[in-house]
């Protein structure tokens, strides 16, 4: 028997069949700073696929052995129209005739005050009810957000007035944005993260960015180069008095891993 991704059962993880996966992120309450943890409760749905690989009709009883703390655990077998509650010791039974495959739904809640940009693996198995020794696990991974935004900022002064980083009129300030695809990929057949359309922007009156007003923008200094190498597409006025800098990385998919760079410079007044 067979229990792993979407059309994927035989899916292998990192070391086996039992640690193959799916990775899929919550898209509510996430809005908060690396560190911090989530706004609301959130729930994600998965489909997995089962495969009989013996001689004989079985049926599979499908449980959650691991479980993260807090989080509630749901397994539809008719296409979401029903689940029952597993979390806690119960399960969930699926008839999957010889040579034949089926899917089946988990429905995981996560809690508010769950850490962001942090994967929580729920263990899914399936257990044949013909043959009680034979098991197999998948692992439905719910992220709580998964690009990471990471910004560094250095000042450079070629006035003659100061210290070499002191801010003083004529300074130039560089803001960097590192955003990383914080999954992972590794294995074959598993259902991964990829990103696209990102869109970054920094606005320079917008707390607690406090620029706008104080610096004025060092034209044709904004830039972003996808994991690729080439050259991302980088919008807004490129004038001095533009205080609203947006990077749509539009030509680009982050896959899980990949990270990329979006740097502009500000010359303070």
């Amino acid at each position: 028997m067979l229990n792993g991704p979407s059309g994927n059962p035989g899916a292998t993880g990192p070391t086996s069949n039992n640690d193959d996966y799916t990775n899929l992120s919550t898209t509510t309450g996430i809005s908060v700073a690396p560190g911090g943890s989530t706004t609301e409760a959130a729930n994600v749905v998965f489909t997995n696929t089962v495969r009989n690989t013996g001689t004989l009709n079985d049926t599979y009883v499908l449980t959650s052995p691991t479980v993260p703390a807090g989080f509630t655990v749901e397994i539809s077998t008719n296409l979401g129209v029903t689940y029952t509650t597993v979390s806690g010791g119960g399960n969930v039974s699926l008839a999957v005739a010889f040579g034949q495959t089926a899917n089946y739904n988990v429905r995981i809640t996560a809690p508010a005050g769950t850490s962001v940009l942090t994967g929580f693996d729920t263990v899914i198995r399936a257990t044949s009810s013909a043959t009680p020794s034979q098991s197999n696990d998948t692992i439905d991974r719910v992220y709580t957000g998964f690009v990471r935004l990471d910004k560094t900022v250095t000042i450079t002064n070629d006035t003659g007035v100061g210290g070499a980083n002191d801010p003083v009129p004529g300074s130039v300030i560089t803001y960097t944005i590192n955003y990383t695809n914080i999954t992972s990929a590794a294995g074959a057949g598993n259902g991964t993260l990829t990103a696209t359309s990102i869109v970054i922007t920094e606005d320079g009156n917008a707390a607690p960015n406090n620029w706008g007003t104080t610096t004025t923008m060092v034209t044709g200094s904004a830039s972003d180069t996808h994991p690729g190498g080439t050259p991302a597409v980088v919008d807004g006025a490129d004038v001095a008095t533009s205080s609203l800098v947006v990077d749509t990385v539009s030509s680009m998919t982050l896959t899980a891993g990949q990270s990329g760079t979006f740097t502009f410079k500000r010359a303070i007044k």
